[in-house]
C-alpha cells in the first residue's frame, strides 16, 4: 500500500506543508499511483536531490530504478531489494546533510530476508548504515510516548529482561530522552507485568523484587515515576493525560494498548540516529494493496510529526548519543 498513502499524504498535505517533502521511490509507480488516486500535479522526475527546486513543492519524485520487475501485491526478493535501496539513498542523504529526516512507510520483512538482509527491518537497516550503536522506538499516539524495555524477541525472553538494573536504566534514558523533547519534569509511567501487579506476590514477583526497588531507586535520582500501576489501566490514564511518557515491559504490552486506541494514530520515532525519523506503524497490506482502501491517516500524522521536528530542530538530542545500558 506503500505507493497509494505516499501520493494520498502528498494530496492532503499540499497546502499544510512546512518543509520541503520529496517522496523516494521509482518514478514510473508513482505516477500510476498519481493516475489511480487522482493526484492534481503531474510528477516531476528526479535523478538527485541536487535537481530538487527549493519552494515547496510536493511533485518531485527522488528516481529509484528497479534493478527488477516486482509484482504487486507479492512478497519477493525483488521488492525487497528495492526497499533496500530506497533506504539506503534515503540515509545517504540525510547521513550527508542534504536532506534532514526520513518518513517511512511499512515494509515487509520477509521480502527483506529474501533478499538477502535477514532479520532486519527500518530501523534496524538504518542504525547499521548511519553505524550508531543503538537505536531506539519510541511511540507517539496523542500526546503521550511509549518507550520499549525490550522489542523483537519471544515473551519469555522479555519477561527475563525485566530486571532492577534495565528498568532502571530505561527510566533514566527515558527521562533525559524527554526532557530533550522539551518536557522540564516529565511525568513517566510504569505498568505491571502481572494481573492486578501480582497483588502483593499472589501472582508473581515481578513487582517487588524488580519494578518497585527500581522505581525507589530512580526517585531518589530525581525522576517523577509512577508505578507498578496495573497494565490494564495505565495506557489509558496515559491518554487522558496522566503520564507524558510510558515504559512498556515489552512489545505487546504497548503495541495492544496503543493500536487497540487508535490503530492509525500510532507513529514511531526512532531516536539514536542523526537525523529524524519517523514512520507509520502499520504493515505492508498485501491484501489491498491498490484497491483505493488504503488509510493514509498514520503516514500524514508521521509525516507532519517530522515536520514539527524539524520546525523545532528537535531529534537531534543528547540522549540520541548516550550508548544504550542493556
Amino acid at each position: 500500500m506503500g505507493p497509494e498513502i505516499c501520493i494520498k499524504t502528498m494530496k492532503f498535505l499540499h497546502a499544510l506543508q512546512s518543509v520541503k517533502i520529496i517522496p523516494v521511490g521509482n518514478f514510473k509507480i508513482l505516477c500510476k499511483a498519481a493516475r489511480l488516486f487522482e493526484y492534481s500535479s503531474p510528477l516531476v522526475k528526479l535523478s538527485s536531490i541536487e535537481e530538487a527546486r527549493d519552494f515547496l513543492s510536493n511533485n518531485e519524485v527522488l528516481n529509484i530504478e528497479l534493478e527488477d520487475e516486482i509484482k504487486t501485491g507479492k512478497v519477493s526478493s525483488e521488492s525487497g531489494r528495492h526497499t533496500y535501496n530506497i533506504l539506503k539513498t534515503c540515509s545517504t542523504l540525510c547521513l550527508q546533510g542534504k536532506t534532514t529526516g526520513i518518513v517511512t512507510c511499512p515494509i515487509n520483512k520477509e521480502a527483506l530476508q529474501l533478499a538477502g538482509y535477514n532479520g532486519e527491518g527500518h530501523t534496524e537497516i538504518l542504525k547499521n548504515l548511519a553505524y550508531v550503536p543503538w537505536v531506539e522506538t519510541v511511540f507517539c499516539i496523542e500526546k503521550l510516548k511509549i518507550f520499549f524495555l525490550s522489542r523483537h524477541v519471544s515473551l519469555q525472553k522479555a519477561i527475563s529482561l525485566i530486571t532492577k538494573d534495565t528498568v532502571l536504566s530505561a527510566l533514566i534514558k527515558m527521562d533525559n530522552c524527554m526532557k530533550d523533547m522539551g518536557y522540564q519534569e516529565p511525568r513517566l509511567g510504569l505498568p505491571g507485568l502481572n494481573p492486578h501487579c501480582g497483588d502483593g506476590g499472589l501472582f508473581g514477583k515481578e513487582e517487588i523484587e524488580e519494578l518497585i526497588p527500581a522505581v525507589m531507586e530512580a526517585r531518589k535520582k530525581g525522576i517523577n515515576v509512577k508505578g507498578p500501576v496495573g497494565a490494564d489501566s495505565i495506557y489509558h490514564l496515559g491518554i487522558q493525560g496522566e503520564f507524558d511518557a510510558i515504559l512498556s515491559l515489552y512489545h505487546d504490552q504497548g503495541h495492544i494498548a496503543s493500536k487497540t486506541y487508535n490503530f492509525y494514530k500510532t507513529v514511531t520515532i526512532t531516536l539514536g540516529l542523526p537525523y529524524i525519523r519517523t514512520s507509520v506503524d502499520h504493515g505492508t497490506g498485501y491484501d489491498i494493496a491498490w484497491k483505493g482502501v488504503a488509510n493514509p491517516e498514520s503516514l500524514i500524522r508521521a509525516t507532519s510529526i517530522a515536520m514539527d521536528l524539524i520546525e523545532k530542530n528537535e531529534g537531534f538530542s543528547p540522549c540520541c548519543h548516550t550508548e544504550k545500558k542493556w
